[in-house]
């Protein structure tokens, strides 16, 4: 991927993900981990992203059939991505949109998402 796209990153920004163009949507989860870590997501392609940082996985162990983790900062503790289980490529991985500024994500439509009935 060339320079183009945007990139957003944790809070200490020891982490950074780039992603090529602005999302069409945010999604918004319900679950019990993306209601309590504050998680909105994006959504691309692994071959898309450009991601880099020293991270901390994390697997739900609250689930009956494992599929992803979270990536978080090891410095500062915010998510800012998930990848499945399975090796890469990935047709697709979720991006925390809170990495980015937010004049990025204005007006964008909202995707409600009931995890939480998973």
């Amino acid at each position: 991927m060339s320079a183009a796209g945007f990139e957003g990153s944790c809070h200490c920004g020891a982490c950074r993900v780039r992603i090529p163009r602005a999302p069409e949507s945010i999604v918004r989860c319900n679950c019990s981990l993306c209601r309590k870590t504050g998680w909105r997501g994006i959504y691309f392609s692994s071959d898309e992203l450009e991601i880099s940082g020293d991270f901390d996985p994390y697997v739900r162990c609250d689930l009956d059939e494992v599929f992803l983790r979270t990536m978080r900062c090891k410095t500062c503790g915010i998510a800012t991505h998930w990848e499945p289980l399975t090796p890469p490529p990935h047709q697709r991985m979720g991006v925390n949109a809170n990495l980015f500024d937010p004049a990025l994500l204005a007006g964008l439509p909202v995707q409600e998402v009931d995890g939480a009935s998973w």
